[in-house]
């Protein structure tokens, strides 16, 4: 294939609509008039669409003496380069402080008008006074470096992971390259485009900002494409990073036109990313109770599927009405006797995803998951005595750790009790009927807690009475899931019958993290990013209203991917198995149930 220079785009002010050529000339701080104004506050402030998203209206014709700006619903501004003010006044982008230069009275008040409040057109000048960003060099108002470089492969293969079409305007490059292989610009370091020759300096480092239209402005619901983004494109040495397309600084100046060769004169060894995704297919749904389904996958292209642990969980993303949900569902099946993936999904009230799943999920239709995680498991202990409890859905990992210990033989002094309402409540019933016969050295005990049934052991709420027949509890290792309050009660009642405190592990569902009476607004920085929050909801949501990608699974407090580090202040965090001794001691909290009650500092 041969590599091509097939889009040059400029973005005259900073955060707001391309404008393409068919040559342009690359100076040291980047292409000709590409970011050379900038909107701020009246104090200097930078401005961007991060925040006003309706700049990606604005729109820039070249003119012969100066620019010509166009905004909807707007009369048009007319930016003459001889008529310019250039006074000196102190600006920043980021933590980047120089001078820059003053426009026109009649240029602020058209921008003030944009962005709805005092603001002011900011000017570089002929030669840009600002040396910085992350290469420290010359630079314009652009955020670190002078020049971002994407191939169309690369979008090629970002569209073929998600559900639309995104466009490469989404993605701000200045230079789009044609004819070479999906990200082969990660392992360029020196390259020769008509006189110009740059170096690749690093990745660009994406934010909520890809996922707005820049024609319309809007924010996509879905958070796409940023969503399918953090699946394979999380740089694994800084994992907050999610890369796509290179930034790259001018080594020689010069003049380039559109359809000039790509020449790769160096290269350099690239970032390694994971991708996490795996696309599946619905190849069996089964009814295990009322208003309970298991359903299971294979890999699709007969890839074979990640290994993982009895107990573990599956984060799964599902597209609901065009946005992208991702939930965490415990595998039922056994690592061991399976060849597929099997969760069990019982329909909550107001459980969006499950609610989907058991109305819409067939055989035959395709879904994508990540690779299966997770602290809670069957501890890899030979020849223990192993005691399984589990209330309502909690039954699902216990079902892949009963399935796995059958598979080893190793079921000497393997007890299992599960609580549920009713009889039509009971999962797997016609399995664990079959195990019970085929196994009698398994003791299984279903205790229905709204219905009396004289054919089960038990009846009611759990009690110290269920456990009476049990000896030597000293030798067992017991797994316990269900909501917070039977995991607390169970523990409490096993050790008081001699269970040895760190042979009991959980996996709890949330429980309601209590909110302080006392409202108030607070400071928070989530990966050097600064918002205004509150101690009223969690730190999840709040980074999410901010626009601010988080890496967040089951939302529940189980899975442990919305892990943050506080770094200064504090939170109110809701107990979870999904952090352990040491994630606590690091200062590790869940996003997803933690309350921040302090201004606070944290990071990903």
């Amino acid at each position: 294939m041969n590599k091509m220079l097939s889009q040059i785009n400029i973005y005259p002010i900073k955060s707001t609509q391309k404008l393409s050529l068919s040559h342009a000339i690359v100076k040291s701080a980047g292409i000709d008039i590409d970011r050379r104004f900038m909107i701020a506050l009246t104090d200097g402030s930078m401005i961007t669409s991060r925040r006003y998203p309706q700049l990606l209206q604005l729109t820039t014709v070249i003119q012969p003496h100066g620019l010509l700006f166009n905004f909807p619903n707007k009369a048009p501004l007319s930016l003459d380069f001889t008529q310019l003010t250039q006074t000196q006044t102190s600006t920043a982008v980021w933590n980047d402080s120089f001078q820059a230069y003053t426009t026109s009275e009649e240029a602020n008040q058209w921008v003030s008008e944009i962005i709805g409040q005092p603001a002011q057109l900011l000017y570089n000048g002929i030669e840009s006074q600002r040396t910085g960003g992350k290469a420290q060099v010359k630079v314009s108002f652009a955020d670190n470096f002078p020049v971002m470089i994407i191939s169309e492969a690369s979008l090629d293969n970002l569209n073929a992971r998600t559900q639309q079409i995104h466009s490469i305007d989404k993605f701000r490059a200045n230079l789009v390259v044609s004819g070479v292989e999906a990200f082969a610009e990660d392992s360029w370091k020196r390259i020769r485009i008509g006189e110009v020759e740059l170096e690749i300096k690093a990745p660009c480092s994406r934010c909520v900002l890809v996922n707005y239209d820049p024609q319309t402005a809007q924010k996509a619901v879905n958070n796409e494409p940023l969503a399918t983004l953090m699946t394979f494109r999380s740089d694994n040495a800084i994992p907050t990073n999610v890369n796509f397309g290179m930034n790259a600084i001018v080594v020689k100046e010069g003049i380039i036109h559109q359809g000039d060769s790509v020449e790769v004169l160096s290269y350099r060894t690239p970032e390694q990313y994971k991708d996490r995704r795996i696309a599946l297919t619905c190849i069996k749904r089964e009814p295990i109770a009322k208003d309970f389904v298991s359903f299971s996958f294979k890999a699709q292209q007969k890839k074979s599927l990640a290994s993982y642990s009895p107990g573990q969980y599956l984060p799964i993303h599902i597209s609901i009405n065009d946005q992208i949900f991702e939930r965490c569902y415990t595998l039922s099946s056994s690592p061991l006797t399976h060849q597929h993936y099997t969760i069990s999904v019982k329909k909550v009230d107001q459980g969006m995803v499950s609610n989907w799943l058991h109305d819409n999920l067939q055989v035959g239709d395709n879904i994508w998951s990540d690779t299966p995680s997770g602290n809670f498991y069957l501890e890899p202990q030979k020849e223990q005595n192993t005691l399984l409890i589990s209330a309502g859905s909690g039954i699902t990992p216990m079902m892949s750790m009963l399935r796995s210990l059958i598979a080893e033989k190793n079921t000497q002094g393997l007890i299992f009790y599960h609580y549920c309402r009713t009889q039509a409540d009971i999962p797997f019933a016609t399995e664990l009927a079959a195990i019970e016969r085929q196994h009698p050295e398994i003791k299984i005990f279903i205790c229905l807690t709204q219905q009396q049934d004289s054919t089960h052991s038990f009846g009611g709420r759990i009690c110290a009475e269920h456990f009476v027949s049990l000896q030597s509890l000293a030798n067992y290792h017991a797994y316990v899931c269900g909501n917070a309050r039977f995991s607390q009660t169970t523990q409490e009642l096993l050790i008081n019958q001699g269970l040895p405190a760190a042979h009991f592990y959980q996996e709890q569902f949330s429980q309601q993290l209590a909110v302080p009476e006392q409202q108030h607004s607070i400071n928070i920085q989530f990966n050097q990013q600064q918002f205004t929050g509150n101690n009223q909801a969690s730190l999840l949501d709040q980074i999410e209203a901010a626009d601010l990608p988080i890496k967040n699974g089951c939302r529940a407090g189980l899975c442990g991917r919305c892990k943050v580090k506080v770094i200064e202040g504090e939170v109110l965090q809701q107990p979870s198995t999904a952090l352990n001794d040491h994630d606590k001691q690091q200062g590790m909290v869940l996003a997803c149930c933690s309350i921040p009650t302090s201004n606070i500092k944290i990071s990903q």
